[in-house]
């Protein structure tokens, strides 16, 4: 089998026509040199080069023989290259799972910038709950997630900055009138609310906000998503929660209000199933931690 470093020597000694400068070239001693250009002889059943006292000179066999031995030499690196590519995350194929909240923030824009750092790199993206996120992350459907936290399996998490709720009420509603709405107002109105499976402890604690309060929350309907909780607030169905972000895709016939006490943030990390987070997830995380840093997905949640 003719072997690429052999190969590799050839073109060194075909190209430099010296036997001595090829060696340093290749980083071999010229005995080492000249015993793999005798061996590949032997293997292709022919004299490549000529050697005498006035020097080195390729045979005609091996003037036929250099120009393919360039391109096995030129691919092999190229193999190579794009093997360690493949090992930096630089190649192949990024599997995202996200919710539809987490696509609201700064995440498309950190899908974009990796798409431009990284544009051979095939991004999937796939919508799906935070339950169903943290399933396909342990089965492996998926490389990276970003969900909401707390988690129920055994995954690393790496917290983004929570997003803050606010109150989206119809936009004829006596109290979109208000600057900021206080819970105490909300007695009595219909409230729609996210089912507490897809997110008990945000359940929970919105439920406590009201009971806080010395009030029983009025649930007329429990909806998800949230961008289904804004339509049905759009058609005077009640009153809900959404996040910042979702409020800041205006709807008409929606108002958006702050809230006192204030509601619970709603917390967002990326995620991924241990031992170690595939190579292509890790140059995301990179652009992730990079917008982090500059506040970008600060802003986004404000």
């Amino acid at each position: 089998m003719l072997d690429i470093r052999t190969l590799a020597c050839f073109v060194a000694v075909a190209e430099d026509l010296h036997f001595r400068r090829a060696a340093e070239r290749m980083n071999l001693t010229q005995p080492a040199l000249s015993q793999r250009i005798r061996a590949l002889e032997g293997e292709v059943g022919a004299d490549l080069f000529e050697r005498d006292r006035r020097g080195v000179a390729l045979t005609p066999a091996g003037a036929a023989f250099l120009g393919p031995a360039r391109e096995a030499v030129r691919h092999a690196s190229m193999a190579k290259a794009e093997a360690l590519r493949a090992v930096r995350g630089e190649v192949g194929r990024l599997r995202l799972g996200f919710t539809p909240i987490a696509f609201y923030g700064v995440l498309p824009e950190a899908v974009q910038a990796f798409r431009i750092r990284h544009p051979q790199v095939e991004v999937d993206l796939i919508e799906m709950s935070s339950p169903k996120v943290e399933a396909a992350l342990a089965s492996g459907d998926i490389d990276l997630g970003v969900l909401h936290p707390p988690v129920s399996r055994d995954l690393i998490l790496y917290a983004l900055p929570d997003e803050p709720f606010v109150l989206a009420l119809p936009a004829t509603h006596r109290l979109a009138e208000q600057a900021v709405i206080r819970v105490a107002d909300l007695a009595h109105e219909p409230l729609l609310i996210a089912p507490r499976s897809i997110g008990p402890g945000i359940y929970d604690r919105v439920i406590a906000l009201f009971t806080a309060e010395g009030i029983s929350p009025r649930i007329v309907q429990e909806v998800t998503p949230m961008t289904t909780l804004v339509g049905l607030v759009a058609a005077g169905t009640g009153l809900g929660f959404v996040t910042s972000s979702i409020g800041r895709a205006t709807r008409p016939g929606v108002a958006y209000r702050p809230v006192l006490p204030p509601p619970p943030s709603l917390p967002i990390a990326a995620a991924w199933h241990p031992p170690t987070l595939s190579a292509s997830g890790e140059r995301f995380l990179e652009v992730v931690r990079v917008l982090v840093e500059q506040g970008e997905f600060a802003r986004a949640a404000s």
